[in-house]
């Protein structure tokens, strides 16, 4: 973490958990307004890459399965990690239209990039609209 421009500081870190997906980090910190505590970070191994997929009368394709975290069904956008240096955002996105919709397309667009639960989380979201 940068000192430029950081209210806060870092005392000490220790990593709790780490699988091939996510690193889980607890900062003891001293925070902006002088009070100490810990802070968690979950670091995300992968670039999170979505596609917004719509056929030429504009119905969206979803898809639909049950997700553990939430314990619930949910329906989706394709969606899917891109690891760090195997492919592109780009190739991992055509490659998850393909996986769990089944679907090719030839335009490719980026919509927008984001970092999903920042206050949490350090992951980069890159959405695709294949389209023109």
């Amino acid at each position: 973490m940068s000192d430029i421009n950081n209210p806060w500081k870092i005392e000490g870190k220790k990593e709790v958990y780490d699988n091939p997906w996510i690193n889980v980090t607890e900062f003891d910190v001293i925070n902006p307004g002088g009070g100490k505590g810990i802070y968690g970070k979950v670091h995300f191994k992968n670039a999170a890459i979505g596609v917004i997929a719509l056929d030429d009368d504009r119905n969206t394709y979803l898809v639909g399965q049950h997700r553990f975290v939430l314990d619930a069904f949910s329906w989706e956008i394709p969606e899917g990690g891109c690891p760090e240096g195997e492919e592109t955002y780009l190739e991992a996105a055509k490659r998850e239209l393909l996986e769990e919709a089944g679907l090719i397309a030839e335009d490719w667009n980026v919509i927008v990039r984001s970092h999903l639960s920042n206050s949490v989380s350090d992951e980069y979201s890159i959405i695709f609209w294949p389209g023109n």
